[in-house]
């Protein structure tokens, strides 16, 4: 897959606005099956998020798309899942999932059941939505 066709299929199935930014944070419309948490909370929980998307979503690969412009076909045990000056999205070739790391110390999950299975592995998560 191209990255002007993963990036249309994001634009049509999450409302990911891109060139380059998701900010469901800004949005006056509530995005479902989105929820935001704050990065640094989050970041505990990484290793599980990828064997969520490895035994549920049944996914090994993921596409990366990065705010410089880089997009390729990563391996989910190689992808770092954090903001190291760049901003990331991350999302399977069905886009059934998506991941958003951002600047603003936010991290956007996206998926119906992979947070339906974070919710299971952190039962306090609503300790740790995202707020400006």
């Amino acid at each position: 897959m191209d990255k002007d066709t993963a990036i249309l299929t994001l634009n049509e199935k999450w409302n990911c606005d891109l060139n380059f930014g998701w900010v469901p944070i800004t949005s006056n419309v509530a995005i479902e099956n989105v929820e935001i948490y704050d990065s640094s909370y989050f970041q505990n929980y990484i290793g599980e998020i990828k064997e969520i998307i490895k035994i549920n979503i049944k996914e090994n690969q993921l596409l990366e798309i990065r705010e410089d412009g880089q997009f390729k076909e990563v391996n989910i045990d190689d992808c770092d899942f954090y903001y190291d000056g760049l901003e990331y999205i991350y999302t399977d070739k069905n886009f059934e999932i998506v991941l958003y790391f951002s600047h603003e110390n936010s991290t956007t999950i996206g998926g119906r059941e992979i947070i339906s299975e974070l919710h299971k592995i952190w039962p306090g998560y609503r300790e740790h939505f995202w707020s400006m």
